[in-house]
């Protein structure tokens, strides 16, 4: 029965146990005011409430807006590329197709390690968690939290890397700003955004050529927000978005081809591409008395998706199919928080519960199987006879418990578990495809943590953390139900990659971290974050060539550092982000190799200064370190790029200069090796040098 709530009772009585167990009374010291709270003003709602960044329990970083006004983003998706412990690989060569690469997880374009929220809530696909960067605009006054490792414990399934949440202005100011630019491949993007007291209003359109052949796309977002009831003890608003994009894929290249020039694409590709519209709604409202804060929310989302993709086989045999999706789904979220429980401590306790309920309509229709000269060059593209159609859903239920108690004036610990309840269903259609099993999961994930503020002085703050977690990913609806075959050179000459016999993926995470603050008597500060990690992952999904399917075989140990520091005095800043990914197999003829497709080591710094109207930026990221097999018999090369930002001020107005790939360098982010077993390697080439002129009016 495909029923969003079934799940209700045995649910609640889960959560009704852990609920009470951490509401028992006991016995503690009267804690004192946490005064030197005020020496650290970043405060961040990363951890589904608005608390002070130094005092959680997991590694959490902000890119405020200034931040974000001064680091040239050609796009949204940019912004990864600013925060630790973030590393991006991109499929498209100009930044637009982002493959992120957190705490060693990686789902190379099939999944999705990380969660992406605009304010709050989740905008991953449904079918296999990736995310659609065409959906978020930046207005003024936006910013960005980020919160790495497992946080199952507070967001449930795939929150497994980290979770992402963009934070655009709310209505309540009265501003108004627009944007154009305009530069190298044909790029042009206008943005625009009205800020008034009851609603706001904000816009994108965008395109580009592309770097590469066959790589063109087209744009269009709106987003906007009304206020209903704006009173202090009861809000209620209102908002609805729309996206609609077409978009060249231009795929990887094989090396032995480099010749023919880096922004080239394979004949394998010409037909690849894709049209997507996505439109949301969504109503929230929050209430507050005496006894606590209750948020609730409520969304529909609807899409649509028209893909041609290929698959290379071999270096020389390929097989291209068209899949159309339409997809709808529904969230519910309830959070309770700021509840002081009535024990002898300082407490605040956070409870809540999410509901999600969704579907998609998926068909494939082939278009080429086959060599370059007999199947692709002779091919016209057009889809033909449908090859198979069915229905997968997704039920979830999940309540959650967070619990935050300060038996000293510097000591915070952290209590949280969260109970999820999948199911996923397939419905066959009769002559195009088979019955699969229904798929039932539940989890538990229990995450404890303690925070110490060890300094608390009026020119400096510093804290100290260490939490242990588990989380855990479920399988996607793509990797459980996805009807595509793949054609191979024996009986049945076609097997499917899906799999219904698949497990949620699970880890244990152990975490240390520290924050500190530094302010001097002549104006310098400096803001410093760590964390160190060691996450064991069990039934890791991977493909099986004795099954020629996907199955729960995998086990890796996640472990490495994450770093940053910002310094800035006045209109100076200069930051520097360093991660350490050490990612290698558990067991298995692998044992002891790193996982493929990881950067060992990956950077990011740059420099900013204000001098009158005049501001200029210089910013470096680079990857190190990365196999491109899992036998780790072939390396990646290294590379670092450069990107500078410059912008004159007058009045109202701002014109800038941004440069990415400064120096015109020569790289690839990623690449795989060929899945027939020869030498040759598939390479995604980035841009060179790219060049963009804007002009910014703000009234």
């Amino acid at each position: 029965m495909y029923a969003p709530f079934r799940f209700a009772p045995r649910a609640f009585s889960v959560f009704m146990a852990l609920f009470f167990s951490m509401a028992l009374p006991a016995r503690g010291q009267e804690a004192d005011s946490l005064l030197s709270r005020t020496l650290d003003p970043i405060v961040v709602t990363a951890e589904r409430t608005t608390s002070q960044r130094s005092l959680s329990t997991a590694g959490v970083s902000l890119l405020d807006a200034r931040s974000l006004e001064q680091r040239p983003l050609r796009n949204p998706a940019d912004l990864l590329t600013r925060l630790p412990g973030i590393t991006v690989l991109d499929f498209g060569g100009s930044g637009w197709e982002p493959q992120v690469v957190t705490r060693g997880f990686y789902g190379g374009g099939e999944a999705e390690y990380v969660v992406v929220l605009i304010n709050g809530r989740p905008i991953n696909n449904i079918e296999n968690g990736v995310v659609n960067w065409d959906r978020v605009i930046l207005p003024p006054g936006s910013s960005v939290e980020v919160l790495r490792g497992g946080a199952s414990s507070l967001y449930g399934d795939a929150a497994i890397g980290a979770v992402m949440n963009i934070i655009t202005p709310a209505s309540g100011l009265r501003q108004a700003n627009i944007r154009a630019r305009y530069g190298g491949f044909g790029t042009s993007d206008v943005q625009a955004s009205l800020i008034r007291p009851r609603y706001s209003l904000s816009g994108r359109i965008d395109a580009t050529d592309g770097y590469r052949d066959h790589s063109s796309r087209q744009a269009i977002t709106i987003q906007g927000t009304g206020t209903i009831v704006d009173r202090d003890d009861l809000k209620l608003s209102m908002d609805l978005s729309a996206t609609t994009r077409d978009y060249e894929v231009p795929g990887p290249i094989r090396d032995s081809d480099l010749t023919g020039g880096r922004d080239a694409s394979l004949l394998f590709f010409r037909f690849d591409e894709g049209s997507e519209t996505t439109t949301h709604s969504g109503i929230n409202g929050q209430l507050k008395k005496d006894w606590g804060t209750l948020d609730a929310s409520i969304s529909a989302e609807s899409r649509g998706l028209d893909l041609f993709r290929t698959l290379p086989l071999s270096a020389d045999f390929a097989d291209t199919q068209e899949r159309r999706v339409n997809a709808l789904s529904t969230q519910i979220s309830l959070i309770l928080s700021d509840v002081s429980l009535p024990i002898p401590m300082e407490n605040s306790l956070l409870v809540g519960t999410d509901f999600s309920s969704g579907g998609l309509d998926s068909r494939y229709r082939s278009v080429a199987t086959g060599g370059l000269d007999d199947a692709y060059l002779l091919s016209d593209g057009r889809p033909g006879e449908v090859l198979s159609d069915g229905t997968a859903k997704r039920d979830r239920a999940a309540l959650f418990a967070h619990l935050d108690l300060n038996p000293t004036s510097a000591l915070r610990v952290s209590l949280g578990v969260r109970a999820d309840m999948i199911s996923d269903q397939f419905e066959e259609k009769e002559g195009f495809s088979e019955p699969a099993e229904e798929a039932d999961h539940t989890a538990v994930s229990p995450k404890a943590g303690i925070n110490y503020r060890w300094i608390a002085r009026a020119d400096q703050v510093g804290n100290v953390y260490v939490s242990v977690s588990k989380s855990f990913k479920a399988p996607t609806l793509d990797q459980l139900y996805d009807l595509r075959a793949i054609p191979v050179p024996f009986p049945p000459y076609s097997v499917q990659i899906a799999s219904d016999q698949l497990d949620p993926q699970r880890g244990f995470n152990v975490e240390a971290g520290l924050y500190h603050r530094i302010s001097t008597n002549t104006g310098w500060t400096a803001n410093m974050e760590m964390s160190v990690y060691r996450i064991d992952m069990t039934d890791e999904i991977d493909f099986s060539f004795d099954t020629f399917s996907n199955v729960n075989i995998g086990e890796s140990r996640h472990q490495g550092i994450e770093s940053g520091l910002r310094v800035s005095k006045g209109m100076f800043s200069a930051h520097a982000n360093y991660a350490l990914q050490e990612v290698t197999f558990s067991k298995g003829e692998l044992k002891g190799n790193a996982v493929k497709a990881i950067p060992r080591h990956s950077f990011n710094a740059g420099l900013a200064a204000d001098r009158g109207p005049l501001f200029m930026s210089l910013s470096a990221v680079g990857n190190r370190g990365m196999y491109v097999d899992d036998t780790n018999l072939v390396e990646m090369d290294n590379y670092a790029t450069m990107q500078l930002q410059a912008s004159w001020t007058r009045g109202s107005g701002r014109f800038m200069v941004d440069v990415w790939n400064l120096l015109d360098k020569e790289y690839s982010t990623t690449a795989y090796p060929d899945p027939a077993g020869s030498d040759v390697l598939f390479l995604y080439p980035a841009a060179g040098r790219t060049l963009l002129l804007g002009i910014e009016w703000t009234f």
